[in-house]
Parts: structure tokens; C-alpha cells; sequence
């Protein structure tokens, strides 16, 4: 298997996303101990990139509109003295939303999207290429 092959559309996973998957497993077991519940939000936070880029591939506006939502969330949250579940329960509504658009688009090139005949072709191209180059 190639680890540095990114297809067009569909799902996608590299090296550099197991190590970010193992960093954050890291961080959420030190976080506990040291932060408290709050380190909850390291795991969410990447489950969401990680949908958001690697699975459902969602274009960068509503990501980013869904970081905002979340940052707003968190921070009335905090400043409430409330526990971060509440933060990560009032967000899947928008994460529903913003998953919801972004496979409305024309443009969507997540897991089960069909890739046109045309970029399939520039794919398989690219792909011949880069094989080339590797050897």
C-alpha cells in the first residue's frame, strides 16, 4: 500500500494522519490527568478535522465556519463554568449542517463520490507520473 497516494475523491489516510491520530491519544491521556475533562476536546477536535478533511473532504469555508460555531460554543462555555460536553454536544447540529452542504455541492469529492471520466484520466495520469518519478 502507498502511503502518500491522495485519490481524488473518496476517502483518504497517510502517515501523517496515523501519527496525528497517536500524538493526540498521547496528549488526551496526559490532558486528563493534568487538565481534567476539558483534554476531551483534543479527541474531538481531530475527529472533526479528520472528517471534515480525510472522510467528507468538506471545502475550506465551512470548516472554518465550524470552527468559529465551536470556538464561540467552547468559550461561552468555559466562561460559564459549564462541562465541555455541553460544548461538543451543541455542535453536532452545525457539524450536521456543514456535512449536509458540503455533499450538496457539485464540487464534492468525498467518501462515496464518483470521480467524472475526466478527472479520473488526469488521476490515472498524475498517478502514472509520480510512478515514474519514484523509481
Amino acid at each position: 500500500m502507498r502511503w502518500n497516494f491522495h485519490p481524488s475523491h473518496g476517502f483518504r489516510f497517510s502517515v501523517i494522519d496515523a501519527l496525528a491520530i497517536i500524538a493526540c491519544g498521547i496528549a488526551t491521556v496526559w490532558g486528563l490527568r493534568e487538565l481534567g475533562s476539558i483534554a476531551w476536546l483534543f479527541p474531538f477536535v481531530l475527529a472533526h478535522f479528520f472528517l471534515f478533511c480525510n472522510i467528507f473532504r468538506v471545502p475550506r469555508k465551512p470548516e472554518l465556519v465550524w470552527a468559529g460555531c465551536f470556538l464561540f460554543i467552547a468559550t461561552v462555555c468555559l466562561i460559564a463554568d459549564t462541562h465541555t460536553l455541553y460544548a461538543m454536544v451543541a455542535i453536532l447540529p452545525i457539524t450536521l449542517a456543514v456535512l449536509a452542504y458540503s455533499i450538496r455541492l457539485p464540487s464534492y469529492h468525498g467518501i462515496f463520490s464518483t470521480p467524472s471520466p475526466a478527472a479520473d484520466a488526469d488521476s490515472t495520469s498524475a498517478q502514472s507520473n509520480s510512478d515514474e518519478q519514484v523509481v
